[in-house]
């Protein structure tokens, strides 16, 4: 036993690693989910044919699986979600088998278009429901979401699983019942159903293509305009910035209120900045006339301060030169930075020598600013402004360009602007709501510094990380899909591929399994209506020995007293006795000899023992030789009889002349009887086939059809047992017909007078035959 079910154990553990490793490769986008409804499928037929092995291997294999999903594809297949999915597939794999036991075990599954109908029905569309109920709770806990639809999600397990089961489970089914179809019947549904299989698959595949393709498309598209944002927003607070530097570099004193208009301006443009700064040169031993003349001229407490590590604000220390916040716009909540040395700020969040070595705009780390209560973090954007080049036109060239060094080099001061991009961020954030999420940072130091958001989860969503240089500082922006490709909505061109062609590939199959149902039936069929034609030949057969032996006994028991009478009759003319009552005896003696014969002749037709010859003889003469003795018989009654023999007709035929001649004589005595007439004529006609087969035709009718009462000789046409009824001559000649291979009919002519018409196959005779037959006749008459 063990013998037996360990290769089983190993096929269906290879089965299923193949089956889950290629759905998972296959379908698009890769996940968790996608495993688990074709392998449901896959146990679920295996089950069906091998028993509880395939669970086995499926208990056994699923650690190897898990791990080999987190290997190559870097999925989390923890134990929850491998316990849920091995949990569905054996539930599937039991209850698929519950549905169809009896279509299995009574192999009936492939008997009728019905039958195969319901089985279809169970194995794909009911038991999909498992795997496609169970999908949902994996996806939950892969994706880590609980809100959402999961619809589609849903549809395309159920699609898949059934997909997997009507076209795999028929395979394996008509593989152990083997014996019960025929070869060419499993070769055919095997070779439509793969491919089938195959272009169905290529469709799905082109479509999942499609759609990710057009989803990678829309992230990239909002991955771009994310980063175009972001970046145009950087370039409006540094646009800004050298708008008021270079006022400063252009006006050689700019007052308060000139500075106060400037910067209401460009605030009022809606950017990030929060406050425009100035920061004028004040050397060491001008600093105390500067500190005075700034109170007179701002009318306030002024003096120039420095910032502490712990937030507090003190007087300056000594130093070769100070660059105090002088100008502040707008005053409003940023009084406490008035007076502000920027260059005590610690230089790993904005070094002034480095701004004024670059000569452009410098970029501070985020901070915590002084003046903001709510501590945001905000970003300081610094440029250096220098005196503008003086060159006297008529001075030397030496002079100039030593004039030019010593203005260059003069520095005026900094022009700082306070950034503050989170309202920014929001309206962006905002902006991509339905489409991405993005966490920003600033990474220029050892330890990233949070601009905005947050980290996101990951898992089934397309994701990217752009890093920017904003002067001097690297930003990096994490950008993520904002749902997972599960709970993204579709367009109706992915619903219609999938829905319209899960239920064309079923379709498919079901006509392609229909086909070879239907070949079921009609073989059953055939082997019924066979039974039951060999059960009818048996019988009739049986009837037909048993008329023939009831003819055999009855034909000798009755020419017994007719040899006897005949022996009476041939007494009483030796003894001069032969009167008309003699006559009359010996008469209708000759005529039940002839009846026994008539009836012999019927019993060896039907049983075939009498068949027809092929002998060459002259048709003319024959006819003439007929007509002869038929005008001799009919003297005495008052009938006639005349010939009309169409000239197509030719002297010489192959047939059996003797049973012609019943058959004449048969015909004549049934017209007759049924013509009610004492006048016929008789026309023969030939019609050819091919060649020498050629049938010929004897048509019995009133000599005078005008003169016959249309009114009480109307005539029908009517079948054989109608007209055995009427005559047994005319059974006779039925018989004689069919053994000569043609058949008789009664018709009516349009006058309404009936026509008796019979027909017979025969061969035109050879030259060769024709001459055989004339020297035979010769060497007679000689």
């Amino acid at each position: 036993m063990m013998q037996l079910h360990l290769p089983r154990i190993i096929i269906s553990a290879i089965l299923y690693l193949a089956v889950c490793f290629g759905a998972i490769w296959l379908i698009n986008p890769q996940s968790l989910v996608n495993f688990v409804g074709p392998s449901a499928a896959l146990i679920s037929g295996l089950l069906l044919i091998w028993g509880i092995t395939p669970l086995i291997a499926v208990l056994l294999v699923s650690p190897l699986l898990a791990v080999g999903l987190g290997y190559y594809f870097h999925l989390d297949a923890n134990l929850s979600v491998m316990t849920i999915a091995v949990l569905a597939i054996i539930l599937q794999g039991c209850w698929t088998k519950q549905l169809v036991y009896r279509f299995i075990h009574y192999k009936e599954w492939l008997t009728s278009r019905k039958q195969l109908f319901f089985f279809i029905l169970r194995i794909g569309p009911i038991a999909s429901l498992v795997s496609a109920s169970s999908v949902l709770v994996i996806a939950m806990l892969d994706n880590q979401v609980m809100t959402g639809t999961f619809f589609y999600t849903f549809v395309n397990t159920w699609s898949t699983s059934m997909l997997a089961a009507v076209f795999f489970i028929p395979l394996l089914l008509l593989i152990k019942n083997a014996e019960r179809f025929k070869l060419t019947k499993r070769l055919f549904v095997s070779f439509t159903s793969i491919l089938g299989g195959l272009a169905i698959l290529l469709l799905l595949k082109t479509s999942q293509h499609e759609q990710q393709d057009y989803r990678q498309a829309l992230f990239n598209q909002s991955k771009t305009e994310v980063e175009r944002l972001v970046l145009a927003e950087v370039d409006d607070v540094v646009n800004n910035i050298n708008s008021l530097a270079a006022l400063f570099k252009a006006r050689e004193k700019v007052s308060l209120t000139e500075f106060n208009l400037f910067s209401e301006g460009i605030l009022e443009q809606g950017s990030s900045v929060r406050a425009l700064e100035w920061a004028p040169i004040v050397p060491f031993a001008d600093r105390a006339g500067f500190e005075q003349e700034s109170r007179k001229a701002l009318k306030k407490d002024f003096a120039i301060i420095e910032l502490l590590a712990n937030g507090n604000t003190i007087p300056a220390q000594s130093r070769t030169q100070y660059a105090p916040l002088y100008y502040i716009y707008p005053q409003y909540n940023n009084q406490e930075a008035l007076g502000l040395d920027v260059y005590s700020n610690p230089t790993h969040i904005l070094s002034m020598q480095v701004v004024v070595n670059s000569k452009a705009v410098i970029a501070s780390a985020p901070i915590t600013l002084v003046q903001d209560e709510l501590a945001k973090p905000g970003m300081l954007f610094s440029k250096a402004v220098f005196l503008p080049p003086e060159v006297n036109e008529l001075a030397s060239n030496e002079a100039q360009q030593k004039l030019s060094i010593i203005k260059e080099g003069k520095l005026l001061g900094f022009v700082v602007a306070v950034a503050q991009f989170d309202s920014f961020f929001e309206q962006l954030a905002q902006q991509k709501e339905q489409e991405v999420s993005f966490f920003i940072q600033d990474v220029s130091g050892s330890q990233p510094l949070s601009l905005f958001g947050q980290a996101f989860p990951t898992v089934n969503r397309h994701v990217d990380t752009i890093t920017i240089e904003v002067f001097s500082r690297l930003w990096q922006i994490d950008i993520a899909e904002k749902q997972p490709w599960f709970s993204q909505a579709k367009s109706w061109q992915a619903w219609a591929v999938l829905i319209g062609g899960t239920f064309g590939a079923v379709l498919f199959q079901m006509l392609v399994l229909m086909m070879a149902a239907y070949s079921s039936e009609l073989g059953q069929q055939v082997d019924i209506k066979t039974r039951a034609l060999i059960l009818a030949k048996e019988s009739s057969e049986q009837k037909s020995l048993a008329k023939s032996n009831f003819l055999q006994s009855l034909n000798k028991e009755l020419r017994v007293p007719l040899l006897a009478v005949k022996a009476f009759v041939e007494q009483l003319k030796k003894k001069g006795i032969n009167n008309k009552q003699v006559t009359g005896i010996s008469h209708a003696g000759s005529n039940v000899a002839l009846l026994l014969d008539t009836m012999m002749d019927l019993s060896n037709i039907e049983s075939g023992k009498i068949t027809a010859k092929e002998d060459c003889f002259d048709f003319y003469g024959f006819l003439q030789r007929t007509e002869s003795l038929l005008k001799a018989s009919n003297a005495y009654e008052g009938k006639s009889i005349f010939f009309l023999i169409d000239e197509s007709v030719p002297h010489y035929l192959n047939s059996d002349e003797l049973y012609i001649q019943k058959l004449l004589n048969a015909l004549i005595e049934s017209a007759h009887h049924l013509l009610k007439v004492d006048s016929l004529r008789l026309s023969v006609k030939l019609h050819k086939h091919k060649l020498a087969d050629t049938s010929l035709f004897f048509t019995l009718s009133p000599l005078n059809p005008a003169s016959t009462n249309s009114n009480e000789q109307t005539f029908h046409a009517q079948s054989h047992d109608d007209l055995t009824a009427d005559s047994t001559a005319l059974a006779m000649a039925i018989k004689y017909s069919q053994l000569l291979g043609g058949d008789t009919s009664l018709g009516a002519l349009s006058s309404g007078a009936g026509v008796l018409n019979a027909s017979i196959r025969v061969t035109i005779s050879s030259s060769e035959q024709q001459e055989i037959q004339q020297g035979l006749i010769f060497d007679l008459m000689s």
